[in-house]
């Protein structure tokens, strides 16, 4: 009686819970297949594997590897050394590799829920969300790799988490952590930029707003307004992530490295991605991405009649559905004063658009998955408002997520290496450019 009253009070939170352990459980399950290194395994898999090992070379510019293997030197430390911690506490294998990407990938879960709630001030938006992004095949690929994008979108959810419960608060701690998050984006890859150009911006209008708008502080002038504000976001989104990135290079200071050789790391790396003029089969221009028109093959494993496929595409109902629900948020933003949405919505074009300024010409769908969870999170504000208004809007909701949950479980083999014949491989490519 007491249990039934408990899941009654808290059916939401109970729903979570199992999501979570579905959610976890999804990214853990035969994480060590493939057996052997797959696709960019082959830099940041060895990387983190000599990192474990102490072998300086990880860190530093200029080593040579073994052949088929290169030391990826060309971004930031922290999500090879994640990698690197996974392998001292499981071994070097592929389960070590992949193991904090798949934790990270399975918390999403709980990240996007705790946002969703925060943002929308609704628990069932919170819950839609999470079981979009329990269910998203990109996000399952790409948390059970040796790559690093999952770090930087886990990142970049709870820098945007932190920021909303300051604006919801006023608390100058979750303000702190929203910078100590964006400077954890930013040791994982320099597209963690972004979130920080974009968090500080919007920290700033919104402390000026409040304070100036508002009036919750009176100022004879906006100089004396400015004085204010500007230390404090010096403070969170210059020195605190500035302090985290150097923190990740402890190891690379340690081997005797001066801060000279730092700056001239930073230097190769920028010249690496500026001068990059490699093509790449799976390369994207970036206004495809969320239209899903071309993909990553990431792994295949032959065999006479039956054949195992790693593909990183997104789950074609949420994402093309997502296209729709993005535009419908744009003209709802525009139309109508709504902080929330227009925070999400800003937030998928801030992570998404500068790649197409971007000195970097080889790039990838995988590059807009910063972007993704916010459309997850447009989706779920639109089923919520649905559920809540419309007459038959929990039909539809519930419809919607069978759906999605269905696409997840049509495309599940060619996401996680179960052999499939030959001959039915081709039902997957739906689009001849996903060939």
């Amino acid at each position: 009686m007491l249990l039934k009253g408990f899941v009654r009070k808290n059916k939401i939170e109970v729903l979570l819970f199992f999501l979570l352990i579905i959610s976890l459980g999804l990214k853990l399950y035969r994480l060590s297949i493939p057996k052997s290194y797959y696709f960019d395994e082959i830099y940041y898999a060895f990387t983190a594997e000599e990192m474990a090992k102490g072998n300086r070379a990880g860190w530093e510019v200029g080593h040579t590897a073994p052949k088929g293997f290169a030391y990826e030197w060309s971004h930031p430390h922290l999500g090879k050394e994640l990698s690197a911690i996974g392998i001292l506490i499981f071994g070097d294998n592929t389960f070590g590799w992949r193991f904090f990407q798949a934790i990270f990938g399975g918390f999403g879960t709980l990240f996007i829920y705790l946002l969703g709630k925060e943002l929308f001030q609704s628990k069932r938006a919170g819950l839609i969300a999470a079981f979009l992004f329990t269910f998203e095949s990109f996000i399952y690929v790409l948390s059970r790799i040796t790559m690093v994008d999952i770090f930087l979108m886990s990142f970049i959810l709870l820098a945007s988490l932190f920021f909303v419960k300051y604006a919801r608060t006023q608390k100058n701690a979750f303000l702190l952590l929203t910078g100590f998050f964006c400077g954890t984006a930013i040791s994982v890859k320099w597209s963690g930029i972004y979130a920080l150009e974009f968090l500080a911006t919007i920290s700033f209008l919104f402390i000026f707003y409040r304070e100036v708008y508002l009036g919750v502080q009176k100022r004879s002038s906006l100089y004396y307004t400015f004085l204010e504000i500007i230390p404090k976001i010096f403070l969170v989104f210059v020195i605190i992530p500035g302090v985290v990135y150097l923190a990740t290079y402890i190891p690379f200071f340690l081997y005797g490295n001066s801060f000279s050789d730092f700056i001239s790391l930073q230097s190769s790396m920028y010249g690496y991605h500026k001068g990059l003029t490699a093509t790449h089969p799976y390369q994207s221009s970036w206004w495809k991405w969320p239209l899903l028109l071309r993909s990553v093959y990431l792994y295949l494993g032959s065999g006479e009649k039956e054949s195992a496929h790693i593909y990183a595409i997104g789950n074609p109902f949420i994402w093309w559905s997502g296209c729709v629900f993005l535009a419908l948020s744009v003209v709802q933003v525009i139309r109508k004063e709504l902080p929330a949405l227009a925070f999400v919505t800003l937030s998928v074009f801030a992570y998404w658009l500068p790649w197409a300024l971007s000195p970097r010409k080889l790039v990838f769908v995988y590059h807009f998955l910063p972007s993704l969870p916010f459309v997850l999170l447009i989706i779920a504000y639109f089923l919520d408002l649905l559920w809540t208004k419309s007459r038959y809007g929990s039909a539809f909701v519930i419809a919607y997520l069978t759906i999605s949950v269905g696409m997840f479980i049509y495309f599940y083999p060619i996401l996680a290496a179960i052999p499939v014949s030959n001959a039915s491989v081709e039902s997957y490519f739906w689009l001849k450019s996903w060939r």
